[in-house]
């Protein structure tokens, strides 16, 4: 007689037993578990164990391990499923307190929440894109990117995770990456239109506007009389530099009484674009008539009367739109360079000032802020700004080009024409670059390299120039 040591679970009402006995095999071949029976019949046990043990013998030993294996996991799996029941529960519970912690802005405390969710339950895609969306937003695309991945393997047939982590590879300048989550998108949901519909954004946003209008076609041609449909192809024929088609559609809406505010701004924009200025203002005034809290019109008409040359005016719509757009970074650009032309050099500054603190990686509005600064003999202060742009933008010219003037104004005159040289290698057909090297050259006592630079700048039509060679270089 053959003897193994076997191991056997059972339950005994709602308790789990383990009970360890011996497996006997007789010389018939006949295998039993007499302990365990005897224990189990003892106890009253569960039936299906006895059943199983029945059916054991007269069996091979092969089919036998494979039963004994398959019986204890038929026993095991209901409390398997509520053990994942329960996880399921648990992160679920730990999602919704992290939205709660999202929307009380502790974005700290919502990523420890998703990350516990996605710990309780590795299984759970949503704690994957909840984590996803957060880093996203946190500007953390490799992690975003990394989760998405995680999500779209638990759930492979998702154009929802497809589309969204198109939107997270556009960022990471992935273009490929983009085009190929969008179409595999599209091919799960090829009659979704809000999907569509963001598509055209996504193609806007890769720079493809022409693939873009495709979409937005095969969208009007389901919805033809969709108003928001007809402004956003308006809006995009307007930047493919299509004035006349965005217009036509403009008074299409407007002869329908449709979208008025809106149709009547895209009108205004390509009356602009066709350089029809007094048409343009007459546009965006009936579109503020008609929608008075509308912030863009009143910027678009600060534009047009600053194209007509009415600072006056533009200055008076871009305090209404900054009124009404609270911190809009784009209306204070604007209005920095208004008060600038207007002689308010110190409300340009504190405008440039107000942009730089909501977005400190602009780096033209730091250029326009320390040439504000030098204007007005802050020397110093420009000086630091300068040098704050050519760190993160070396090959801005003009940024080169106004630290050579400080540098001249310093009287370190081999610093000037050096900042000047490279000015001029970045920008090699500006003749106001030229004639300042010429005139650091002369300063500094060079003056055939001065005056050769002076003959370049008339050469280009840099009317100081000639001036200053009859007064320097008449020899």
């Amino acid at each position: 007689m053959e003897r193994t040591i076997a191991q056997v679970f059972f339950r005994t009402g709602e308790t789990i037993r383990e009970h360890r006995g011996w497996l006997v095999r007789d010389a018939s071949g006949r295998i039993g578990l007499p302990t365990i029976q005897s224990e189990l019949r003892q106890a009253n046990g569960d039936r299906r164990v006895l059943t199983y043990l029945q059916e054991m013998n007269g069996t091979t030993t092969h089919s036998c391990s494979q039963r004994f294996i398959t019986g204890i996991l038929s026993m095991l799996l209901p409390f398997l499923l509520a053990g994942q029941a329960d996880r399921r529960l648990d992160a679920m519970h730990a999602l919704q307190q992290g939205d709660v912690q999202l929307r009380m802005g502790n974005t700290e405390q919502a990523y420890l929440q998703y990350t516990t969710a996605i710990q309780l339950d590795a299984g759970f895609a949503d704690g994957y894109m909840k984590r996803a969306l957060l880093n996203t937003r946190m500007g953390r695309f490799v992690e975003a990117d990394s989760d998405m991945q995680q999500a779209l393997l638990l759930n492979p047939f998702s154009e929802y995770i497809l589309d969204r982590r198109a939107k997270v590879r556009i960022l990471m300048a992935d273009t490929s990456g983009a085009q190929l989550d969008m179409n595999q998108a599209m091919q799960l949901a090829p009659y979704d239109s809000l999907l569509r519909e963001a598509r055209v954004d996504e193609w806007l946003d890769l720079g493809r506007k022409d693939l873009a209008l495709l979409e937005l076609d095969t969208l009007l041609g389901i919805a033809p009389d969709d108003t928001l449909l007809l402004l956003k192809k308006g809006f995009v024929l307007l930047a493919e530099d299509r004035p006349v088609q965005a217009l036509e559609i403009a008074d299409g809406l407007l002869s329908a009484d449709a979208g008025k505010a809106l149709a009547l701004d895209l009108r205004g924009l390509a009356l602009m674009r066709l350089e029809r200025v007094d048409e343009a203002v007459s546009a965006f005034t009936d579109a503020i008539k008609a929608a008075p809290s509308f912030e863009l019109a009143y910027y678009n008409r600060a534009m047009a009367y600053r194209a007509q040359g009415n600072a006056a005016a533009s200055l008076a719509d871009l305090e209404k739109a900054v009124e009404l757009g609270q911190d809009h970074i784009h209306f204070l650009r604007q209005r920095a360079l208004v008060k600038k032309e207007t002689g308010d050099l110190q409300g340009a500054l504190e405008d440039q000032t107000t942009v730089l603190t909501l977005d400190p990686e602009l780096t033209d509005v730091r250029s326009d802020r320390a040439f504000t600064l030098k204007l007005l003999g802050e020397h110093a202060e420009a000086m630091h700004e300068a040098e704050r742009v050519l760190s993160a933008a070396p090959k801005d010219a003009a940024a080169w080009y106004m630290k050579g003037d400080l540098h001249l104004l310093f009287g370190e005159f081999n610093a000037a024409v050096e900042h000047y040289t490279r000015a001029i290698g970045l920008a090699p057909q500006a003749g106001e670059h030229y004639h300042d090297r010429g005139m650091a050259y002369l300063m500094n006592y060079q003056l055939l390299q001065g005056c050769a630079d002076l003959r370049t700048a008339e050469q280009g039509g840099y009317a100081k120039a000639s001036e200053a060679i009859r007064y320097f270089c008449n020899f």
